[in-house]
């Protein structure tokens, strides 16, 4: 029997895509009972998850053609169309993991209050799609005409395998870094909020789970050094394929968890539903005519979370606002 990682490939690539699409698509439940709108970072966490699918699917054709096999075992033939799938597939999981992390830095964009918050968000946005779409098309220029990435034998050349080596090195640690970065965010900006302490640690800690994503990144750039010049890369490969896909899937379950907190409360507590207080005020003008307003507020619903679940964002910020409704009677005075 011929010994293949391609099995291992397959089936990991496909369980982390199921995974993470079943997250989505609980997230997207949340969000439309609870708000009643989808927002541009569910688009884009949707594409990312759209090209990591994309990612699975040339990597599994790639195995067909002998993908995670020793390289003798490999007709020659077969070795064409094996490299092209590979190569096409890399570039979606290369472009997958910023896209989803875009996601995750334009929801922190609803909630920051302060002008250099939002252009520091937005220069992690910006520098980490630079960097790593760039890190996918050096993939395919680096061998003069294209072609010859997939086609060993045709003349042309390639720049030192060192070359695209560092700089993924240097791609996969920014990355990391930046995973880190938007994982710590949410505690500069939550922390200040009116919110009770425990509504506060639980939301900044659902919404830290990037720090993940970050482990993920830094196991993922630990296979990266040295990957041109191994022996077998065919066979060795699978790891590190596994790895990057793992990178995109992760950050999508960290950035859907946070909007599950709303429904895992409704859930625990069914059966307390709010209660609706009325209140009655009265009031005298200048002219001493009496006026009645009445109304009612809804208790039980939980303002914090509930709120941030609902883009609650007033002036650029979030806020809390409590309404306090007082009862009173304004005698008017006698003449001596």
């Amino acid at each position: 029997m011929v010994e293949s990682n391609g099995p291992k490939i397959v089936i990991a690539l496909w369980a982390m895509s199921a995974i993470s699409f079943l997250f989505i698509a609980l997230r997207f439940f949340c969000k439309a009972r609870h708000t009643n709108r989808l927002g541009t970072d569910d688009a884009i966490l949707a594409i990312a998850w759209v090209f990591a699918l994309i990612y699975a699917a040339f990597m599994t054709e790639s195995v067909r053609w002998g993908l995670g096999k020793h390289s003798t075992n490999i007709d020659a033939a077969d070795k064409i169309p094996m490299y092209k799938n590979l190569f096409v597939g890399e570039f979606f999981a290369l472009i997958a993991i910023p896209t989803s992390k875009t996601s995750f830095a334009v929801t922190l964009l609803r909630l920051v209050a302060k002008n250099w918050q939002k252009w520091f968000i937005w220069f992690v946005i910006i520098s980490m799609n630079v960097v790593l779409w760039l890190c996918g098309i050096l993939l395919f220029i680096q061998c003069k005409p294209i072609e010859k990435n997939w086609r060993k034998d045709m003349p042309g050349t390639c720049w030192n395998s060192d070359i695209q080596d560092n700089y993924s090195v240097f791609a996969g640690a920014y990355s990391a870094f930046l995973d880190v970065v938007l994982a710590t965010f949410p505690c500069v900006i939550i922390w200040n909020l009116q919110m009770g302490k425990r509504e506060k640690v639980g939301v900044i800690s659902a919404m830290s789970l990037g720090f993940l994503a970050g482990i993920t990144a830094a196991v993922k750039t630990s296979f990266l050094p040295g990957a041109g010049n191994w022996k077998d890369p065919i066979y060795s490969l699978a790891d590190l394929l596994i790895w990057s896909h793992a990178e995109t899937a992760v950050t999508i379950v960290a950035s859907c968890i946070p909007f599950f907190r709303v429904l895992i409360k409704n859930t625990t507590s069914k059966g307390s539903k709010p209660y609706r207080h009325s209140y009655r005020l009265e009031s005298f003008h200048n002219t001493g005519r009496r006026q009645k307003h009445h109304g009612s507020v809804d208790v039980g619903d939980d303002m914090s979370e509930t709120s941030i679940l609902r883009n609650a964002v007033q002036g650029g910020a979030i806020v809390k606002m409590n309404e306090i409704s007082v009862e009173y009677h304004v005698e008017k005075p006698t003449k001596a």
